[in-house]
């Protein structure tokens, strides 16, 4: 019996994403928040003319090298999705502050839009993208029921959730 030839596909999978914050939806924020997985299912397809003005956070180091030349500046975040405490509390906290700083100066620097990327959209980005729209001013339920809503099954992880919803 032959071997399937698709096994062996060196084929990109495209990574998808969902758009949870729109631009000029919260005050003074112009640079639009999407979340999404390099393998999701879920979602619009990356897309090359669009990264040259993103950033891309990925949190599970599974986005495609070619991707990753494509943006405006792409920051690995590569965390477990376990559910307690994070080793890597301070990289979260980093890329979160270096997001928030970059949108909030709204100027050359300030990307269109940003990525936040895992490897099926749901837990790693869910916990980043919801600690930036806080970091914006969102509240929390309303960040859980926006990520959720866009991404539905996200932030099953009870502890990534409650992160999102602790001030």
């Amino acid at each position: 019996m032959l071997e399937d030839p698709s096994l062996h596909s060196t084929a990109i999978h495209v990574p998808k994403a969902s758009l949870v914050l729109p631009s000029g939806e919260l005050a003074d924020v112009r640079t639009e928040i999407w979340m999404g997985g390099a393998h999701s299912n879920v979602g619009e397809s990356f897309r090359g003319p669009l990264l040259a003005d993103s950033w891309v956070i990925d949190c599970a180091g599974e986005i495609d090298a070619t991707f990753r030349a494509a943006t405006k500046k792409w920051l690995a975040c590569v965390f477990p999705d376990l559910d307690g405490p994070l080793s890597s509390s301070n990289r979260v906290a980093e890329v979160v502050r270096m997001a928030l700083d970059s949108i909030a100066s709204g100027g050359e620097s300030s990307p269109e839009r940003i990525y936040i990327m895992c490897q099926h959209g749901m837990n790693r980005s869910g916990l980043v993208t919801g600690l930036i729209l806080r970091g914006l001013g969102m509240p929390p339920r309303e960040t859980v029921e926006r990520i959720r809503a866009v991404r539905p099954g996200a932030l099953a992880n009870d502890y990534f959730r409650l992160m999102v919803l602790t001030d």
